[in-house]
């Protein structure tokens, strides 16, 4: 679990460890969940569903404490407004990375 997470978590429910845990649990899901519909729409050059999956990402990261990955989903939502293929990829790989450390 990615420190920042933990300490978050840990502060929002009160040190209970399975509750963090399950909580994080849910957070690697989603971020999984949402970084596959970002990288489908992107492909299929959907710039409502990218924005759609990238806010998603955000509130999730903020959610569980991991600002590192919520700044870049909010810079992704950026590009997709402006409908930046190769600034979204670029975003989208970023996500990819900062999720291999969950």
């Amino acid at each position: 679990m990615k420190e920042c997470c933990r300490n978050y978590l840990n502060e929002q429910f009160g040190g209970d460890a399975d509750t963090v845990e399950s909580v994080y649990a849910l957070y690697v899901e989603s971020v999984g969940e949402k970084l596959a519909e970002a990288k489908a729409a992107l492909s299929g050059g959907d710039w409502t569903k990218l924005d759609a999956a990238a806010h998603t990402l955000k509130g999730n990261a903020l959610a569980a404490g991991d600002q590192p990955l919520a700044e870049v989903a909010i810079s992704l939502r950026n590009t997709a407004k402006l409908q930046e293929t190769e600034s979204s990829a670029q975003l989208i790989s970023q996500i990819e990375k900062l999720s291999a450390e969950l």
